[in-house]
């Protein structure tokens, strides 16, 4: 019988982003579970000309990266600022800069319903990553974008995690399931937890299967559907 003290105990959590989450990390670890930071994407900050963030009444943040790349520049703003995300959010007021817009439910799929109800023919500027998605685009509105940073696979690690069995395999983008997936990585030997019904559906397209996904799309909430089902 497994010790309510500890639901993880002999489970391996592996964590796959981009950034280190320190947090989640620690509470594994408090639940007896063994933590893997394994990173399947690397970013690094794009070196280009800076817009004209003035001609901008709304800047658009989806991710942390760009949200952490976009604070490196220290840049005084007068546009209103929206945000995909608990911790995207985070990084930007931690940083001085107040958030007037998030979406109901933290994915690009809800923000474009939701946005140009709020805002109509506003002129925005979309701040991205190389590999994002042109769905902020789609919107019946004027939306540039600006990438400021490069996002590329990290091949070497997708193959060790092809070797890791038995073990709960966070995804918390569309690109770490190609980098794993490029790397000839399988779903039979592991269970999976996904981030987000895009990244869920990245799986599903790719034959997986996906044992976990939070109604809130936060790597925490992620764990505690995990700790639910261990």
């Amino acid at each position: 019988m497994s010790d309510p003290n500890f639901p993880l105990q002999g489970e391996t959590i592996i964590f796959t982003g981009s950034t280190e989450p320190v947090e989640a990390i620690e509470r594994v670890e408090e639940l007896g579970g063994k933590a893997v930071y394994l990173p399947l994407i690397e970013t690094a900050t794009r070196q280009s000309e800076l817009p004209d963030f003035s001609a901008y009444e709304w800047l658009i943040f989806t991710s942390r990266n760009s949200a952490e790349a976009f604070c490196l520049l220290h840049a005084p703003v007068d546009s209103k600022i929206a945000a995909v995300g608990e911790k995207t959010a985070e990084v930007l007021e931690q940083n001085g800069y107040s958030i007037s817009f998030m979406p109901s439910i933290y994915s690009a799929d809800r923000f474009i319903e939701e946005f140009p109800q709020v805002v109509g023919e506003a002129r925005c500027l979309f701040i991205k990553g190389s590999l994002a998605k042109n769905t902020i685009a789609s919107m019946a509105m004027p939306v540039d974008e600006w990438v400021i940073y490069e996002t590329t696979l990290n091949i070497e690690n997708a193959k060790k995690l092809t070797a890791m069995k038995n073990a709960v395999v966070l995804f918390a983008s569309p690109s770490a399931v190609s980098a794993y997936r490029e790397a000839g990585g399988d779903w039979q030997e592991i269970k999976v937890a996904a981030i987000g019904h895009v990244t869920q559906n990245a799986i599903l397209q790719n034959d997986g299967h996906v044992d976990f996904i939070p109604e809130k799309y936060t790597i925490l909430d992620a764990l505690n559907e995990i700790v639910k089902g261990s």
